[in-house]
């Protein structure tokens, strides 16, 4: 917005203010009347009064409020046609990255479809209707509902998001367009597979969420992570729409730990952010209202006082950062809304907070030189107060805590794979215990003999010797037959860790006899499926099907995880590395506008 523009803006909120407050009503006598219209001198004598009383130039003064009486007639016209034929007039602001933003008026019947709408937006925008986006009243509509039914409004403002600049790029790109339903689809198809997918807290460690939340929870993340992803890109348009698509997903998930966790307080303050970005001051409402719900989640996530994330961190100065966009975002709120001595304290209290925030660019330079990250770099400096050799420590720490945290998660991951890979005991209530297998191997005992004891003695070591020895071991000849078969057993993980079918693994190493290699060769060459003696392995052609769906389920994993990675962050508390220049840019301007006079 150039500083013309803003002023305009500024002294518009002030004038549209004072004439609500003193109930002052444009379209009505003596301003207006039926018969004659616009009364100039009446609307040249208000404009008089407010300039002298605020010390406001005449001549802009009387520019607005002309401006104000010709909106409140067209809105009153609007809303009379509503009434007496149903035809609705919607005021759309087109936003396309990288473009001026431009105002459409469009009349409509509210039984129409969003597809309808977008057909009658681009007649005007030239692009299809595929690369458009609507947003109404904080949601993204869809095509085949009407808008009625989506609750659009006479008189409403709507965004018409454009998420590809032109149709060429879209056929260069396809994902640009499609990206949206990919990457839900993507992660749907991933998020209860913790190979790929997996939930942490704060330290690394993996949490525990309801099957049926789970995924509804890694989509709305999934999405969530893309937008962050535009928005580092400056592309507020496209990361709005993933956002909003991701509040969706979040009101899906009802569990206990969601509504503790701050993930969604966090896309709030994503969703308000991407409005300011955009000036799309319309939204104002529905910015104040998830700013409060943030608000109230920080505060009950991390302290009134940020006493709950400094007991857990020791320091709370990259939360810090969190809180100071939020402060930036409610005292634009306020100056919105014409409360300019409240906006300018919380302003200044901002500009506070900024300074204290500030990073040296020196020493985030000093910590690159030695291994870490820029991320790394602003977190540590900062949770340290720009002390170098302490951000270094503080990095490193987070490192070994992360790293021992999932460690610990992967080994009890492993631990209940290998559980059910041993089978489930007599009682048909637990699994072998691999750790009491080991015990057994480690006395001397075979493997499978140990497996088959235990099975039998529900995981009770004393009994499971005296079943080994109730049952001795076969003969010499039966012995290198069982030798061969532990070398099988142990050889299968290996070929199952590079995604091979387990039964199909163990049918390859008995025809090369343990030969790993050829059994490989064999498995790669047939897409994973040899064939051969199947009776020994209980293994039908239904179950060779099964597997087969199975491998073609695993490479479409592959394929969604190529698509989803690139924007998905593997930085630790990425959502904190803030290097806050938009925040101090914004802080300049409403500043300067508050300050003048």
């Amino acid at each position: 917005m150039s500083a013309g523009t803003s002023q305009k803006e500024d002294l518009l909120i002030q004038v549209r203010d004072i004439l609500r407050k003193d109930e002052i009503k444009l379209w009505l006598p003596p301003y207006f009347s039926e018969a004659n219209g616009s009364c100039k001198a009446e609307i040249s004598n208000l404009s008089v009064e407010v300039s002298k009383k605020y010390e406001f130039p005449f001549e802009q003064c009387l520019q607005i409020i002309n401006e104000l009486q010709m909106n409140a007639l067209e809105n009153l016209k609007h809303n009379t046609r509503f009434q007496e034929s149903g035809v609705a007039t919607l005021k759309i602001k087109v936003v396309d990255h990288g473009k001026p933003p431009i105002m459409i008026v469009k009349e409509v019947m509210l039984d129409c479809t969003g597809s309808d709408l977008k057909e009658n937006i681009c007649q005007d925008i030239f692009v299809t209707i595929e690369q458009v986006k609507l947003i109404s009243a904080g949601r993204v509509l869809n095509n085949t509902d009407s808008l009625n039914t989506q609750r659009v409004k006479n008189g409403q403002q709507m965004l018409a998001i454009v998420v590809a600049e032109s149709p060429e790029q879209f056929a260069k790109n396809e994902d640009a367009v499609k990206q949206l339903e990919t990457v839900r689809t993507d992660s749907q198809l991933l998020a209860l597979d913790n190979d790929y997918m997996r939930l942490e807290d704060q330290f690394g460690n993996t949490l525990q969420i309801p099957t049926a939340e789970k995924t509804a929870l890694v989509v709305a993340l999934a999405l969530h992570e893309k937008g962050r992803a535009a928005l580092k890109k400056d592309d507020y348009s496209t990361a709005l729409v993933f956002f909003l698509e991701a509040d969706q997903e979040f009101e899906k998930c009802s569990s206990t730990f969601v509504k503790l966790v701050d993930n969604h307080a966090l896309l709030d303050l994503d969703i308000a952010w991407c409005y300011l970005c955009l000036q799309s001051f319309t939204h104002l409402p529905e910015a104040q209202d998830r700013l409060q719900k943030c608000e109230a989640k920080f505060c009950k996530t991390y302290g009134s006082n940020m006493e709950r994330i400094i007991a857990l961190k020791g320091n709370a100065s990259n939360e810090q950062c969190l809180f100071t966009r939020l402060h930036l975002l409610q005292a634009v709120l306020l100056y919105h809304q014409n409360r300019r001595s409240e906006s300018l304290t919380l302003f200044k209290q901002v500009e506070k907070e900024l300074r204290d925030l500030t990073v040296n660019e020196e020493s985030i330079a000093m910590l690159l030189e030695i291994g870490f990250s820029a991320a790394e770099a602003r977190l540590g400096l900062r949770a340290t107060k720009g002390n170098v050799n302490e951000a270094a420590d503080y990095i490193s720490e987070n490192r070994r805590k992360r790293y021992e945290a999932r460690k610990k998660a992967l080994a009890e991951e492993i631990y209940e794979k290998e559980k059910q890979k041993l089978g489930v005991c007599a009682d048909g209530k637990q699994y072998v215990d691999p750790n009491f297998l080991k015990i057994l191997v480690n006395m001397g005992y075979n493997k499978e003999a140990g497996r088959v004891a235990l099975k039998m003695c529900n995981n009770i070591i004393s009994d499971s010797v005296q079943y080994i020895v109730d049952n001795p071991a076969p003969g010499s000849c039966q012995s290198a037959s069982r030798e061969l078969n532990d070398l099988i057993e142990d050889l299968v993980s290996q070929l199952m860790d590079a995604g091979f079918d387990p039964r199909m693994a163990k049918l390859a190493l008995q025809k090369h006899n343990g030969d790993i290699a050829g059994a490989t060769e064999e498995l790669l060459e047939n897409d994973g499926i040899v064939s051969g003696d199947l009776s020994s392995l209980d293994i039908s052609q239904e179950s060779i099907e099964s597997i087969k769906r199975r491998k073609k389920e695993e490479k479409e994993k592959e394929q969604a995880w190529e698509r989803l990675k690139d924007d998905i962050s593997i930085v630790d508390d990425d959502h904190l590395d803030m290097n806050l220049a938009q925040e101090e840019m914004f802080l300049k301007q409403y500043l300067s506008l508050l300050e003048k006079n």
